[in-house]
């Protein structure tokens, strides 16, 4: 059980850090291209105090995933890696860009519409398609727009 004072504190400190993170993809999304472009939400790791912290920040993140995927650029890959450490979990853009990078991003050793631990499967938005990367403590979830034409529909994946 979680402390309401803390609670509430915390709820705060969420919904400033979004905020300023939501600023600073109002800028971005105006770039032309991006190289694997990341914004972390917990700078400071105070997710990891509380599987309640954990929610929200993944929480908010996907938030953020869903404004990104909702600009219509159809050349700009964007995804939410959500890590054991918060401070690592984080919202990626990506194109076709000057520097040579793959593109698009290949998610090698992603296992997609993998079963999603409990925590994530009420969090994950309509239309979006979690996988998983890795195993055990360095495990990292991957949330990604679901491609359209995918067989598999969101009743199947939750069912």
């Amino acid at each position: 059980m979680v402390d309401r004072r803390y609670r509430k504190k915390m709820l705060r400190y969420w919904a400033r850090e979004e905020a300023k993170a939501d600023a600073i993809l109002d800028r971005v999304l105006e770039s032309e291209w991006f190289d694997y472009w990341h914004t972390h939400l917990d700078w400071r790791g105070r997710g990891n105090r509380h599987p309640t912290d954990r929610a929200d920040v993944a929480g908010a993140l996907l938030r953020l995933l869903q404004r990104a995927a909702s600009t219509g650029r159809k050349d700009v890959q964007c995804w939410v890696s959500l890590a054991t450490d918060t401070g690592n979990s984080a919202l990626f853009l990506h194109s076709c860009n000057p520097q040579g990078t793959p593109w698009p991003h290949p998610f090698e050793g992603t296992r997609w519409d993998a079963d999603m631990p409990d925590w994530l499967a009420p969090l994950l938005p309509e239309g979006m398609q979690a996988g998983s990367w890795g195993e055990g403590e360095r495990q990292v979830w991957m949330v990604r727009k679901r491609a359209s034409g995918d067989a598999k529909s969101t009743q199947e994946r939750q069912a």
